[in-house]
């Protein structure tokens, strides 16, 4: 996630006491990101409904200062105009209500200020994830499989479009940007979707799922490092 961290903070306008809400910040990849580049000159709030996520999140904690906060994000307990920047790295596709969580983040953002959401692309133009998907369909469960492919849901532009337009976006810039993913290995790569869906699967059949996606990613393949490209979707907008 790193490759998309420092996609959104080249994008958004960092500055001496930009205040920046970083919603659905998970394990605060992206909010360390940022506090590199801030520092204690601004105010850095990251923002997720998992008690889990934010204790890794904290536990990173550098010595920039940045303030966790747990929540959903139907209703953020944020005064209107609150915020210069507010961004959501791949959190927007598993929301429900997702205009009206849209709504809210822009309800909290100061005149003049960037509204910056990224999600998932069409997993057919992710292809790592897509060999993982379907390794996991056949060696392990389709409910795994699905579990996966439920990050891309939203991987259409028409249909972040239409979100905007839901949450009454009039002047929204939504565009597919890509980057590369770079992993090890690629047993790695799947032993850590493994680790995520805690799957339960035995040695042999483990050994055919890695065969299986090695052969199907076999063109990123470079020695035995894996890159591959993965392409989002970012939704731009200025107050």
């Amino acid at each position: 996630m790193r490759a998309w961290a420092n996609y959104l903070v080249n994008l958004v306008e960092l500055k001496l006491g930009t205040r920046i809400l970083d919603v659905a910040c998970g394990t605060g990849v992206v909010t360390h990101q940022i506090a590199e580049h801030v520092g204690k000159t601004g105010q850095i709030i990251g923002y997720d409904i998992n008690p889990e996520m934010l204790a890794i999140a904290q536990a990173k904690q550098s010595n920039a200062s940045i303030e966790w906060q747990l929540g959903d994000a139907s209703r953020l307990p944020f005064q209107d105009e609150s915020f210069d920047i507010v961004i959501c790295q791949f959190g927007l596709m598993f929301f429900e209500d997702r205009a009206t969580k849209l709504t809210e983040m822009y309800r909290v953002l100061a005149p003049g200020g960037q509204l910056a959401i990224l999600v998932w692309g069409a997993i057919e133009h992710n292809p790592g994830f897509l060999a993982v998907a379907e390794g996991f369909r056949r060696y392990v469960s389709g409910e795994a499989s699905d579990s996966i492919r439920g990050s891309f849901v939203l991987g259409d532009i028409q249909q972040m479009c239409a979100l905007a337009d839901a949450a009454g976006f009039r002047d929204a810039t939504i565009q597919e940007v890509a980057a590369e993913a770079h992993f090890p290995s690629v047993e790695l790569f799947v032993h850590g979707y493994g680790a995520m869906l805690q799957a339960v699967i035995d040695e042999a059949t483990y050994k055919r799922l890695i065969t299986d996606v090695t052969a199907a990613l076999q063109s990123y393949v470079d020695g035995e490092e894996l890159f591959y490209p993965m392409e989002a979707i970012l939704m731009q907008v200025r107050k």
